[in-house]
């Protein structure tokens, strides 16, 4: 400082480096070398090289089977496995066909060969036989059940005269059971040229010139025409006959020897000891047998000599001597 001036001094390089600190200062963002400019770019873009042109993960490459190495049975060189035969996931079904198509074709040689298959057997019967079904049911050796039409042979054993009902049934192993109930003898009646055998529905069973069952009672007071073997009676004083002697069980049949229609108003039934019972005329028969057995066994118990029994239902009586 000279001559007492108090004023700074500054030199010009002083006065430059003021100059552009202003200027720096005032100066745009883009000019200020400080300052972090935005990326510009809205997305990142990785570089572009050898590695990154690969997919990015595993599933996204191709599929390559690999097959394992493994060695020859001598020990030597070790080669490539060779690719499994490929799977059949519907092989079971194809099995399952061909057996079902194989048994279907047994069963229908079964059914159109005359190949044994099963027996038969008779029940319930000592006079049916096993042939006199086979007869019936259209049947030949060699038997085969399976060509048996068991509801035609039910129908056809119906026919015989010796058979009532006849059902078929199945029982192991392999056997057809035919169970027969036979017609049993109800009443004998005189015909035209000897004696007919009735069951309980008035059908002719067995024909004859002498009585042959002698445990039927007669039913006497009447005489048939020229009937046949297995006609069907429907005289009423007879089937009223047959309906009092089905009323009865079996001891109080065995008990009855006679029942006499000569008189429609008054049937008379006589017992083996020569008991008349009176039954009146033809209606509620069903009714008077059991009470004709009670009767007879009130007589039997108490030692009655009766003369005869009315059985009458409504006032039924003992006459006694």
């Amino acid at each position: 400082m000279m001559n007492g001036d108090t004023r700074q001094y500054s030199s010009s390089f002083n006065q430059s480096s003021r100059r552009e600190g202003r200027d720096s200062y005032w100066a745009t963002d883009t000019e200020r070398p400080d300052v972090v400019k935005p990326n510009p770019q809205t997305r990142f873009v990785p570089p572009q090289s050898a590695e990154s042109s690969r997919q990015l993960y595993d599933f996204d490459q191709p599929h390559e089977t690999q097959f394992a190495e493994y060695g020859n049975s001598a020990g030597g060189d070790n080669s490539q496995r060779p690719p499994e035969p490929p799977r059949h996931p519907h092989a079971w079904r194809r099995r399952v066909v061909w057996c079902g198509g194989i048994l279907l074709l047994l069963w229908a040689l079964l059914f159109m060969l005359p190949i044994p298959f099963g027996t038969i057997q008779v029940t319930g019967s000592d006079k049916v036989t096993v042939s006199d079904v086979m007869a019936a049911g259209n049947i030949r050796y060699p038997i085969n059940l399976l060509q048996i039409n068991t509801s035609q042979l039910e129908e056809r054993l119906q026919h015989d005269l010796r058979v009532e009902t006849a059902k078929t049934t199945y029982v192991l192993p392999l056997t057809l059971q035919v169970t027969i109930t036979e017609r049993q003898p109800a009443a004998v009646v005189a015909t035209q040229f000897g004696f007919a055998t009735l069951d309980a529905s008035g059908r002719v069973i067995n024909m004859g010139s002498a009585i042959e069952d002698t445990a039927a009672p007669i039913i006497s007071g009447i005489k048939l025409g020229n009937v046949l073997l297995g006609d069907l009676i429907e005289v009423p004083v007879i089937k009223g006959a047959l309906t009092y002697l089905s009323s009865l069980s079996a001891e109080g049949r065995s008990s009855i020897a006679e029942i006499n229609v000569g008189d429609t108003q008054q049937l008379i039934a006589y017992t083996v000891d020569g008991l008349p019972l009176h039954l009146g005329d033809i209606t509620e028969l069903d009714k008077k047998g059991p009470l004709s057995e009670n009767m007879l066994r009130d007589v039997k118990a108490r030692g009655v000599a009766a003369q005869y029994l009315d059985v009458n239902v409504k006032a039924p009586f003992i006459k006694t001597p």
